[in-house]
C-alpha cells in the first residue's frame, strides 16, 4: 500500500495538555474518519500550524505557555486558516465566555466520548474539505483491549505523512514476540488460561510504562507493537525499549517459566524516508531479527534500523552475528 493509494482525510488537530484526554479525543477523531493529531501545548500547536492547515481544531483554553486564547487569535487572523473549525474545550465557562473572538463551538468539560463523537458527526467542514469516512472495524484486541493491527496501521498513515510534510519529524516503532516455553503444553485447556494471563498482564505492563498517547497494539498470537510518534532521537527509542524489557523480566510474575527470557525488542525509527505502511512494518520485524540474532552473550536487547537506507549495513551486521556463531 503506497502512500499515493492512502485515501486524503480531512485533519484534525487536538491541543491539549492533558495527555489522557488528548489521546481519548485523538481515539474518538481517528474513528470518525479524520486524520488527528494532538499536541500538548500552544507553543508546539503555533509550530505545528506553520506547516499544516487542520479542518478541525479542538481547542483548551488552559495551556502552558502560549494560552488558548491567544492561540485562538492567532488562528482567526491567519488566512490560511480561513477554512478551519474551531471548538473550544474548556473546563472553565467563565474564561469560554469572554473570549475577544468566537470560536465555532464551544464545549465544556468534561466531555463525554458520546458527546464528542455526536458533535464530530454533525460538524459541517468547509467545502475544501476532504470527506471523513469512519473506521469501520472494531479498533481494539478483544483478549487485551489494546488497539489491533487494524487501528495501528491507521495510526502509521498519520506518522508517514507527518514525516513527509515536516524536517526532521521521527517517530519510532517498537516490536516484540513472546515465545512460549514448553510448546507441547499449548494446547491444553490450563494452558490456555496461563497464556491468556500472561497477555493481560503485559497489556497492563505495557499501559503503566507509556504515554496515553503512544498506540499500543496486538497483531496475531503473540507480537505486541507499539508507535511513538514525534520522538527527537532514537536514544528516546532504545531508552523505552530498554525499560519494557526490564519491566517484563522484573515486574510481571505470569511470564517466569511460560516465556522465553529475555524478551528482545526490535527498534525502528522512522524518518520522511518512509512511504508505506508495509515498509514500515518489514522493517520493523527485520529490527526484531536484528534484536534475537544478537543472542543471550548480548548485553543489548535490541538493535536500531535508523531508516530504510541502513538496510545494506544492517544486512552486513546480521551476516557477521550469525557467521561469528558458527
Amino acid at each position: 500500500m503506497s502512500i499515493t493509494s492512502i485515501r486524503e482525510k480531512p485533519r484534525a488537530l487536538i491541543v491539549d495538555d492533558d495527555r489522557d484526554i488528548a489521546a481519548l479525543f485523538r481515539h474518538v477523531l481517528d474513528m470518525a474518519g479524520f486524520e488527528a493529531e494532538a499536541v500538548l501545548s500552544g507553543k508546539l500547536a503555533r509550530e505545528r500550524l506553520k506547516h499544516s492547515c487542520p479542518d478541525l481544531i479542538l481547542l483548551d483554553l488552559n495551556l502552558p505557555g502560549v494560552s488558548g486564547r491567544l492561540l485562538l487569535e492567532t488562528i482567526r487572523k491567519n488566512p490560511k486558516l480561513a477554512h478551519t473549525k474551531v471548538v473550544v474545550i474548556s473546563g472553565f465557562p467563565r474564561m469560554a465566555e469572554d473570549l475577544p473572538i468566537q470560536p465555532d463551538l464551544v464545549l465544556l468539560k468534561p466531555v463525554s466520548v458520546e458527546q464528542l463523537s455526536d458533535l464530530v458527526r454533525r460538524l459541517t467542514l468547509s467545502e475544501r474539505s476532504s470527506r471523513a469516512v469512519p473506521l469501520r472495524k472494531k479498533p481494539f484486541d478483544r483478549r487485551t483491549g489494546l488497539y489491533n493491527q487494524h487501528y495501528f496501521t491507521n495510526r502509521i498513515e498519520s506518522a508517514i505523512r507527518r514525516a513527509r510534510e515536516i524536517d526532521g519529524y521521527l517517530y519510532t516503532v517498537l516490536l516484540f514476540s513472546l515465545e512460549q516455553q514448553k510448546k507441547a503444553k499449548i494446547q491444553k485447556r490450563s494452558a490456555s488460561h496461563m497464556w491468556e494471563s500472561v497477555l493481560m498482564e503485559i497489556a497492563a505492563a505495557l499501559r503503566t510504562i507509556l504515554r496515553p498517547t503512544d498506540t499500543i497494539a496486538r497483531f496475531d498470537h503473540d507480537k505486541f507493537y507499539i508507535l511513538i510518534e514525534d520522538v527527537p532521537n532514537g536514544e528516546i527509542a532504545v531508552r523505552i525499549a530498554n525499560r519494557i524489557q526490564q519491566i517484563l523480566y522484573k515486574d510481571v510474575p505470569d511470564i517466569v517459566g511460560k516465556i522465553r527470557l529475555p524478551i528482545r525488542i526490535g527498534v525502528l525509527l522512522c524518518d520522511q524516508e518512509y512511504d508505506n505502511v508495509d515498509m514500515v512494518l518489514n522493517d520493523a520485524k527485520y529490527s526484531l531479527t536484528l534484536a534475537i540474532a544478537q543472542g543471550d552473550e548480548y548485553a543489548k536487547y535490541y538493535y536500531q534500523v535508523s531508516s530504510k537506507k541502513t538496510k545494506t549495513s544492517t544486512n552486513k551486521h546480521l551476516e557477521d552475528i550469525n557467521g561469528s556463531r558458527k
